[in-house]
């Protein structure tokens, strides 16, 4: 029997990683062939496109991936795209920011069947701490809401792929008339149903000492961490307070997005690409701002969230967000 075509759209650089957080790589349908569709080369440079991928492992990068290099080139595709085939809009970051819907008019125009995922976890606000500032992210994110909304020309998705109750009130807010909703596991959490052996360790959820790919996209001028040297030795020293009180070991738990050219935790264990696996397994959990740290909150384990005078005001914003919030 032929098989229709799932395409994964997505509008900026990625990487395997992120695709297997929704695709992971046995994932097989009978029904589909999966192929993937990127715009990056629309909205990017050649430079930043290159410097994004600079220090990604080359496993990491992806491969078969069909690149459409103008909005023209892009028409012509969508359009011979089979009503039977569907589209899944793994993410469109670079299109909202700039309130850019060319993709969406299109998939509207020949009425191609799509799939919109929700992928960004959203928190509800404790107005009993920060309530100035936790009282700004909903006018700001109220607003934006309201301007993307504007801007959608009416476009209505096929399905709706969400998790969590705060985003499904969200949808049902939306007003969609034929859109179902497809509530799924998040993305952002490891569940089991056999319940993780839980060993004596700490996680550290590293974030990258030196740089985020995504500042080569979004934020050129961003400097992570403004003295690398300084943030390793209070953190390392910190390391060896917990080690120390708890008697027991901590381990850095890092992204398959980049790998280290040397241990800079003074020989710690290093562990690549199974952050949220670690997390459910360890004894309590000490980051920053990342994502992962939805798994912490799951897994109702011990959390620490550092914030330190060597990152840009940014950061600690969002550590002092996360803490406050979650």
């Amino acid at each position: 029997m032929k098989k229709n075509n799932l395409y994964i759209y997505i509008d900026q650089p990625f990487a395997n990683q992120q695709m297997e957080m929704v695709f992971p790589k046995k994932f097989k349908n009978p029904k589909f062939n999966l192929k993937f569709l990127s715009t990056q080369n629309i909205s990017f440079t050649k430079d930043e496109i290159r410097n994004y991928y600079k220090s990604t492992p080359s496993n990491e990068i992806p491969k078969n991936v069909i690149y459409l290099n103008s909005q023209n080139e892009f028409e012509n595709y969508v359009k011979k795209i089979k009503s039977e085939d569907l589209v899944f809009l793994r993410e469109r970051s670079i299109n909202e920011i700039k309130f850019n819907n060319f993709d969406l008019k299109l998939f509207k125009k020949y009425k191609i069947k799509t799939i919109w995922f929700d992928y960004d976890p959203w928190f509800k606000s404790n107005l009993s701490k920060s309530t100035f500032l936790n009282t700004l992210r909903h006018i700001r994110v109220a607003t934006r809401k309201l301007i993307l909304s504007m801007k959608k020309y009416d476009y209505e998705p096929n399905y709706y792929v969400g998790f969590g109750t705060e985003t499904k009130k969200n949808f049902i807010k939306m007003g969609f008339k034929k859109t179902k909703y497809l509530d799924c596991p998040s993305i952002w959490i490891k569940s089991s149903k056999k319940k993780p052996r839980i060993k004596n360790f700490i996680v550290y959820v590293d974030e990258n000492l030196f740089f985020s790919r995504d500042q080569f996209l979004f934020d050129k001028k961003m400097k992570k961490i403004s003295n690398v040297n300084t943030f390793l030795k209070d953190i390392n020293l910190f390391f060896n307070i917990l080690e120390k009180k708890y008697k027991t070991k901590v381990i850095i738990s890092c992204s398959k997005k980049y790998t280290y050219d040397k241990n800079y935790f003074e020989g710690r264990k290093i562990i690549y690409g199974k952050t949220l696996d670690l997390i459910s397994r360890s004894k309590a959990v000490v980051g920053h701002s990342s994502d992962a740290l939805f798994q912490a909150i799951y897994s109702n384990k011990p959390t620490i969230l550092l914030k330190h005078k060597t990152f840009n005001v940014k950061k600690n914003f969002f550590v002092h967000f996360k803490s406050i919030n979650l």
